[in-house]
């Protein structure tokens, strides 16, 4: 899901970071680009235990509806 967004940033970090040619630029990068890399990378690893965490709901739904079911026979 935040795989584009990360790579699209990378990508236009590369491209100001071979501009750069000072310490404000510089500054720029770290002040701005890393953080909101970090902050990317965050929503990666929160968006994949989302999805692991909804597959192990769905599969205990599973369960409990064919549970409940065998209970109605």
């Amino acid at each position: 899901m935040f795989d584009d967004l990360f790579n699209v940033t990378s990508q236009q970090m590369s491209k100001f970071s071979d501009t750069v040619m000072d310490q404000f630029g510089q500054s720029i990068i770290s002040d701005v680009f890393d953080p909101l890399l970090q902050d990317i990378s965050g929503l990666q690893q929160m968006g994949e235990l989302f999805q692991a965490r909804a597959a192990e709901i769905d599969q205990l739904t599973g369960e409990l509806k064919s549970t409940g079911s065998m209970g109605d026979e």
